[in-house]
């Protein structure tokens, strides 16, 4: 009695590690081949055109920000005008580069391949697009206003203030003056009329007009009839402000011109930068044991589980191979109807991810979540079914042997027939399956 019991307990605690060990296997592998694999994400977002959708957040984000929404009022922008420069400068293909190589940085770190994480965004390119676009959006506001036509220097004077004041001010002038109809021999005057308006300029913008105007008055004598000269002006008005913002932005980067992810997230917990790295090391080193040697630990002990739980029930042999059987069959059913209910709680938390965060960041990481449900759901059906169909076979020779040694007059827990082949019956009758 006590031995049936012995070996019962064993066969349950045999069976709770066989189950539990495949479990770990599942959720080894998953980790290893996809929510450490970069491309499950990037292709998750590539399909989902979330791209797109995390540039137009981003920009709207910009534009209401203190560091750069600023420019907007400075040129005479309004939203549409804006957004239309700020793709210019953000583009989708390099929103991509840098999403992806920090979604690559994140994995590379996880999987132990980096000692720590090194999560830049690289701003040189958008600081240097930011710059050429903007005095772009000047060079074509300026092409677009009317010309005028002044025939007098005191005219030309007065337009040409105007305009300047106007531009300073972040208006867009209506009309744009040229010296097309003012007599040759008085261009020269015409121009130096212009000069008082410096006087009047926030001091950046009149330094930066008053060190191009030699440039700018060049420009009015061989082209009077050109908006060139204007242009030059404009820019000369408006590049301080460029400058300013360009300023602001990179007071939160390396001199690279690259944005620190980690020592972001370092400031915003309010911890030192050392700290944090240490203290996400040890969510780290976990996930990189579970998916360097996770797999292959868990089959070993899986494997090893189901030789015990065989040897338990010797000498029955039916018993060794119909026991690891039905817990392989149970083992697989569990594992799907866990990958089930798995997949309908991340369902559900989709819904509840998102919090206080801004929608163009909520939406990617929920199809991320919800691409990572389906996955789920499908992962385990090859493995589990295989542990399936090879448990039932083992159950079906099981029950062949039970019924040949049924068929041969033995029944469970019966004497053995005595040996035909002896004349003398067998004293010691061997125990039944």
């Amino acid at each position: 009695m006590l031995e049936t019991s012995i070996r019962t307990l064993a066969s349950l605690l045999f069976a709770v590690v066989i189950c539990v060990s495949f479990l770990a296997f599942l959720t080894a592998s998953k980790v290893r081949t996809t929510l450490l694999e970069p491309s499950f994400y990037t292709q998750v977002l590539e399909d989902n055109n979330s791209y797109e959708t995390i540039q137009a957040g981003l920009i709207s984000e910009i534009r209401n920000s203190e560091e750069v929404g600023g420019l907007q009022n400075d040129l005479g922008m309004d939203a549409n005008e804006f957004d239309s420069l700020a793709q210019e400068v953000i583009p989708v293909s390099y929103l991509k580069t840098q999403l992806d190589g920090i979604i690559t940085g994140v994995m590379s770190y996880l999987r132990g391949e980096a000692e720590e994480p090194r999560l830049f965004v690289e701003l040189a390119q958008p600081i240097e697009s930011m710059r050429s676009a903007s005095l772009d959006y000047v060079d074509r506001r300026v092409d677009s206003v009317e010309q005028t036509h002044p025939t007098t220097v005191e005219d030309f004077a007065r337009e040409a203030r105007n305009l300047i004041d106007l531009i300073e001010g972040g208006d867009i002038p209506s009309s744009l003056p040229s010296l097309a109809n003012v007599p040759e021999p008085l261009l020269e005057d015409a121009i130096d009329q212009v000069l008082p308006v410096l006087s009047r300029l926030e001091p950046q913008a009149a330094a930066s007009l008053e060190a191009n105007w030699p440039e700018v008055s060049a420009t009015l004598l061989q082209q009077p009839d050109s908006p060139e000269a204007m242009k030059l002006a404009a820019r000369s008005v408006v590049s301080p402000y460029i400058d300013e913002a360009i300023a602001e932005v990179r007071t939160h980067l390396d001199n690279r011109d690259r944005f620190d992810l980690v020592e972001a997230a370092a400031e915003a917990s309010d911890i030192p930068r050392e700290q944090f790295i240490e203290d996400i090391d040890e969510v780290r080193d976990p996930v990189n044991a579970v998916q360097g040697v996770g797999p292959t630990v868990s089959l070993v002990i899986m494997a090893v589980a189901t030789l015990l739980l065989a040897l338990v029930n010797m000498p029955h042999r039916a018993s060794m191979i119909i026991w690891p059987s039905v817990i392989l069959i149970v083992t697989g059913i569990i594992a799907i109807v866990v990958s089930a209910l798995l997949s309908g709680a991340l369902a559900n938390a989709s819904f509840e991810i998102c919090g206080d965060a801004a929608d163009f960041a909520c939406e990617p990481a929920v199809d991320v979540l919800k691409e990572l449900t389906r996955s789920l759901a499908d992962f385990p059906l090859i493995p589990s079914i295989a542990l399936i169909v090879l448990g039932t076979l083992g159950a079906t020779l099981a029950t062949i042997l039970m019924f040949a040694r049924d068929s041969a007059g033995g029944s469970p827990g019966a004497p053995r027939p005595a040996n035909i082949t002896n004349d003398t019956p067998d004293d010691n009758p061997k125990e039944g399956w």
